[in-house]
C-alpha cells in the first residue's frame, strides 16, 4: 500500500471516529419528555384557589398554583421550571394552543400543559 493510500485511509478512519464520537455525546444528552395533561390532573380543583399537588416527579411534590380558575405559577421541589408553549408537532394532547410548565429532572423533562384558558399566560 502506497503511503497516499495509507494517509487517505487514516483520514477516513479519524472522520469516522469522530462522527461516531459525535452522534455518541448527542444521545447521551439527549432528554426523553414526558408530556402531561394539566387541565385533566387538576379537574375541580382548577375552581379552588390556592397551591394543589396534582403529580410527583421522583420524591418532588408538583405543585399548581391556581387563582381565579387560572394556573398563576406551579413548582416541583428545588427542579428548575419553564414556562413553554406546546409545540405544533405535539397537538395531539390539545387541538389548540397549549401552555406549559416544565421541569428538568436530569435525563427527563416533565411538562404540564394546560389550554389557554386555564393559564395566566405571561
Amino acid at each position: 500500500m502506497t503511503t497516499k493510500r495509507m494517509r487517505l485511509a487514516r483520514f477516513a478512519l479519524a472522520v469516522a471516529g469522530i462522527c461516531m464520537m459525535s452522534l455518541a455525546g448527542r444521545i447521551a444528552l439527549a432528554q426523553y419528555q414526558h408530556f402531561n395533561n394539566g387541565h385533566s390532573l387538576l379537574g375541580a380543583k382548577l375552581s379552588q384557589d390556592g397551591k394543589h399537588e396534582i403529580a410527583k416527579i421522583g420524591n418532588n411534590a408538583v405543585i399548581a398554583d391556581v387563582s381565579n380558575k387560572k394556573v398563576v405559577d406551579m413548582s416541583a421541589g428545588n427542579l428548575p421550571v419553564r414556562k413553554a408553549r406546546l409545540p405544533s408537532s405535539r397537538r395531539g394532547l390539545f387541538p389548540y394552543e397549549a401552555y406549559g410548565y416544565c421541569f428538568d429532572a436530569g435525563s427527563d423533562e416533565y411538562c404540564y400543559w394546560y389550554p389557554p384558558r386555564d393559564v395566566d399566560r405571561w
